[in-house]
């Protein structure tokens, strides 16, 4: 295989100020940058969470909350900084908020009794 065209070799420098600057700049807007966890621990955040309900509702314990407290969770969610709230959720079509920990819909996750916070924000629902 042969190539149209062959690179011509420079010489080497330093960086300019002006390329330095961009370096910088583009290294702090990837920090500030929110991405979601990679599919497989996504899938895998979801089945633990389903299990768990599963699991909850098969020894007679409470499997959703009361809305109050998926409210109060919601809340939460609503103002942490983790939360991506443009994603489109495939089952219902709407904007849903995303965690950027986790990977789920915070708005459909509040309402699992047995769902935690990934950062610990809320906990899994005990009734009194």
């Amino acid at each position: 295989m042969s190539f149209k065209f062959k690179p011509i070799p420079t010489i080497d420098r330093e960086a300019t100020e002006d390329e330095l600057k961009n370096i910088k700049e583009l290294e702090e807007m990837l920090k500030k940058e929110k991405k979601l966890p990679p599919t497989s621990q996504m899938v895998r955040n979801l089945a633990v969470t389903h299990w768990k309900s599963l699991k909850a509702f098969m020894r007679g314990k409470h499997v959703i909350v009361p809305q109050e407290v998926a409210e109060e969770r919601w809340e939460e969610c609503i103002k942490c900084d983790r939360l991506l709230y443009d994603e489109i959720n495939p089952d219902t079509e709407k904007k849903d908020g995303r965690c950027t920990e986790c990977g789920c819909f915070m708005n459909v996750k509040t309402h699992y009794a047995t769902a935690e916070c990934p950062i610990d924000k809320w906990k899994k629902f005990e009734k009194k």
